[in-house]
């Protein structure tokens, strides 16, 4: 798993996604804990269009239930640092695929937050094997130009 053993604070990474959000004309951000899922929700401009968008990583338990005090504490401190550092280099990345190489929207559409609280993401994935049930030929062809 990446970033295992990251010694990089939360609030750094924290830090570092807000610094992301508004160096890309973002009007908003607020940082969620939900455990075991941590994340953000954030507005950000594209092409002049406002977005709402939400990303979302969960923290692996399994590495904690076995534990107690102290040695469990370690393990959750350690897992958040990695969830927030993996949030933060993916977000990062994001950005840098829209800069003229990818389409912004194309990159952040799964995180779009609808009118029903939702991401576009939370709506397709339960349909995506019936979408993906197609004849695979046409598959390739459905990109080009």
């Amino acid at each position: 798993m990446a970033y295992e053993t990251t010694e990089v604070a939360v609030s750094k990474s924290q830090e570092q996604i807000r610094r992301l959000i508004y160096g890309h004309k973002g009007t908003g951000l607020m940082l969620l804990s939900q455990p075991p899922r941590e994340g953000f929700e954030a507005m950000v401009s594209i092409a002049n269009m406002p977005y709402h968008i939400r990303v979302m990583a969960t923290c692996d338990k399994r590495k904690w239930q076995y534990l107690s005090g102290a040695a469990q504490k370690k393990k959750i401190d350690q897992e958040n640092r990695r969830v927030w550092r993996v949030l933060f280099w993916h977000l990062k990345a994001m950005f840098e695929a829209g800069a003229g190489v990818i389409d912004a929207r194309d990159v952040i559409m799964p995180y779009v937050v609808l009118r029903d609280g939702l991401t576009l993401a939370d709506h397709i994935k339960p349909k995506m094997t019936e979408l993906m049930n197609t004849d695979p030929s046409r598959l390739l062809s459905s990109g080009s130009v």
